[in-house]
Order: structure tokens, then sequence, then C-alpha cells
């Protein structure tokens, strides 16, 4: 997939159409808490909201279907597809300070057509689904928005989400099961899915493995090392941001191509022979290009894991992610074939706390990481579910304007290319400095991918 900040979406104008959750139920409790993640996501955009500060705290897709869309067949697939996964029809209530859940019976709910008008100016209709996207998922119930831009030659399938029920992944299975849903419904066919898991027992789980864990737990060996190597804060950036106060400031995005497709697996091949994996070579540059600018061998960073950790939890909708501490030492001479085996041994030992949540254990260990934490994250995209139809589909995921404290960056490989996407803070500083700094990130993994390395 492709990545856009909304405000740089141009798409094509059309006849749209939103589809419409009606139920003739009322919503019940449930028990389940809300995840550490999903409350310090719902506080802080609730927050945010109360102080009018820019924010866009949802996930959102765009892709085409062929033609002028079937609209019975789309909202049949709405309809299944809201059905089967509990992230469509429940929800947390940020109104209260304990969040309380509800949930609507999934087959009460109905999913209908609304037509909302022909639009001829792009900036009209990008406008336009900015407002809905931003208006549905902070005050929806559920805090969904999905729709299509009709037109003669494709259509754009659209679908927003508060980013508190899904994450990068649910995208993906999102995009595979629309599609499947749409054609078997204009084949008049059934797609034949078995129901699929719920987030609120993974939810129930993490609570459960929370109340469990004491400061003395082996599991938390990896967090002790990382904070006292930071003196209990998070890691800092390699190049200044202009930003020391830590605040939250308005952020910007950036796309940042890294390699094409073959240049991707030739890098690959190369991280093989050094005894590591794609994200090792690109933690082992980062690692590498750290020390060119700082002088420090030892690299730490946040990197998001999957807690996907069984067969049957690829189907959930949700946001099943953690995060965890990587810290590893450079060689005293650093090379990059000992920096990969350096970085693959870190991030085995990081990975071994996946299902340690990430707020329990600073809250068991004194540590000090903002509400937004800086991170690094590493996807092998080329096999998610519908990847061989991204760029036929143009299949795009969207962001908004938000907020940054630091620096995030998500490296992705896909099937044609492999890239990071960063989100920063929008200082002068930080426009100058992070460019220069994953400028030689992407010189390493270039000359890697040569063979030259």
């Amino acid at each position: 997939m492709r990545f856009t900040e909304i405000l740089d979406w141009r798409p094509e104008p059309g006849e749209v159409f939103e589809f419409e959750l009606t139920t003739d139920r009322a919503p019940t409790p449930h028990d389940v808490p809300a995840s550490q993640f999903q409350r310090e996501h719902l506080r802080l955009a609730a927050a945010n909201r109360a102080a009018g500060r820019q924010q866009s705290p949802w996930l959102a897709v765009a892709f085409d279907l062929a033609g002028r869309v079937d609209l019975d067949a789309l909202t049949l697939a709405w309809q299944g597809l809201v059905r089967r996964h509990e992230a469509f029809h429940t929800w947390y209530e940020t109104d209260s300070e304990d969040l309380p859940g509800f949930r609507l019976p999934p087959d009460s709910v109905t999913v209908r057509p609304v037509r909302t008008g022909d639009f001829t100016s792009t900036d009209d209709l990008r406008a336009y689904m900015h407002r809905r996207i931003d208006e549905q998922t902070a005050a929806g119930r559920p805090a969904v928005l999905a729709g299509v831009i009709r037109r003669e030659s494709a259509s754009t399938v659209y679908f927003a989400i508060d980013h508190a029920y899904s994450d990068g992944y649910s995208v993906s299975l999102l995009f595979d099961e629309l599609r499947t849903r749409y054609h078997a419904a204009c084949d008049g066919a059934s797609p034949d899915l078995a129901p699929a898991p719920g987030y609120l027992d993974c939810n129930r789980r993490e609570q459960e493995r929370s109340a469990a864990l004491t400061a003395a737990a082996p599991e938390l060996a990896a967090w002790k090392e990382f904070l006292a190597a930071g003196d209990g804060g998070s890691p800092c950036f390699p190049v200044g941001l202009g930003n020391d106060d830590n605040k939250l400031l308005t952020g910007r995005r950036l796309q940042y191509p890294v390699l094409t497709g073959a240049q991707a697996r030739a890098f690959r091949a190369y991280c093989a022979r050094h005894g590591g994996g794609f994200g090792a070579g690109a933690f082992a540059a980062l690692a590498l290009a750290q020390r060119e600018l700082t002088g420090n061998d030892v690299y730490r960073v946040l990197t998001v894991v999957a807690t996907r950790a069984y067969p049957r939890l690829l189907q959930v909708h949700g946001w099943l992610t953690n995060i965890v501490p990587l810290l590893f030492r450079l060689p005293a001479s650093p090379t990059l074939p000992g920096a990969i085996a350096a970085a693959q041994q870190g991030f085995q030992r990081a990975r071994a706390g996946y299902d340690v949540p990430l707020f329990r254990a600073l809250e068991l260990l004194g540590g000090n990481v903002p509400s937004i934490p800086p991170m690094v994250s590493y996807q092998d995209g080329r096999n998610a579910p519908g990847a061989p139809h991204y760029l036929t589909a143009d299949a795009t995921v969207l962001a908004g304007p938000d907020n940054a404290s630091g620096v995030s960056m998500w490296f992705n490989w896909y099937r044609d290319r492999a890239d990071v996407l960063v989100s920063m803070v929008d200082t002068p500083e930080a426009a100058t400095g992070v460019p220069k700094y994953l400028d030689r990130v992407r010189e390493i993994m270039l000359t890697a991918s040569a063979g030259d390395a």
C-alpha cells in the first residue's frame, strides 16, 4: 500500500454514498476493560478535543473497484463485514473516566447506502471526506465511516475507524475481505467465511497478564536493561529536533523511499548471509548511522511487535500490537555484518516479551515514556491478505494532520519497494536533521543491496 496524508490526497470526483449503520436494538454494556493502548489513546484523544488541539486519531484506507460499483453488492459486503467483526459493533465511551464498554447484537446491525451528493471538485470532495472522517470516528457509535465514490470507470471505496479499534494489519484484512465479499455478492454467491474471533478476548487476556506481573518477573529483564541504559527515559533521536522539553507539538509526516523491490530482495539476501532478516538489517543501518552522528555505539529504541501469537488471531480486527524495548551494542569495530547479527539477537530478546504490556512494565519499573512513544517499526507486507492487488487497486492508507513530540518510523517492505513512513515534530531542526539521518541509513542499505558492504 502507499501512504498519503489526507491533505495531499487527490480523489477523482464522483457520486458519493455513505454506508449508514442502523439497528433496532439498544447497545448493552460489556465488562471487558479497554486495553492499555486503547485507554491511553482514547483519553489522549478526548483531552486533545477538549483543548481544541489538532489531531486525527483514526486510520483510513481507500482503494478502487472496477467500473461503476454495484451498490447492492457493496452494501451486502459491508453488512457482512460489520457483523463478523467485534471491532465494528463494540466501543468504549470516553465521557466516563473508567471507559465503560458497549456492544450491539451483531445480527441487529444493518447497513444502507445514503447518497450524499455529486462532487465535481477534488478539493471539495477531499474537504468533505476529511470533515466526515473526523466527525464520525470521534462521535460515531461505532466509531467508523464507510463510503464509496462512484464513477463509470472505477469507484473508490473508503473506510475510516478510530485507531483504538484497528491496527495496520487490520487494514489489510479489511481490504481483502471487503473485495472478497463484494465479488461474491456480485456473483450471487456466499463468501463462505467462518466466524472470526473478537478483540475483546484479547483485551481480557491482556488484563489477566498485567495483573499477574510483578516487578520481580523475569519477563521484565529486557525492560530493566533498557531503562537502566537511558536513566529511565525514552531514547533520544540522533539529531536535534528543536523540542528539548519533549512537548506535544504539531506534527508532520513524510514517506521516504528506501529500496526498489529488487534492491529490497538483495538486501534481505545480504542480511541472511550475516545472520539476520530485513528488519535486523534496517535496525543495524539505523544504529551505524547513529554512531556516525553521535559516537554512541549502543542502539536503544522502542519497537512494535504483533500480539497475534496464534493462527486464529490472524483474522481479528483490532489493535493487536505492543511496544517492546530493543537494545544492542555495536561491535568494537562496527561493520554492517556485525551490526546485523547484534540487531537480530537484540530483536529476538525484545520479541520474547511481546505480551508484556508497555504501560504495565513502566508502571512496575518507574520508567518515563511519553503518551505517544517514539518508536521504530518494521513490517513485511509482501504476503499480507490481498497484497498482490495493492497496486492495481491503488490501495492507499490515509492519515490526517496530527501531533508529535519526537520521531517515529515505520519501515514497510512491499512487493514493489521498501520505504519508511516518518512521523515527526514540525520544526525547522527536524525538517533538516531527520532527512539527513535517513539519507545515511538509506545509503548503508543501498550499499549492502549491491553486495559491497
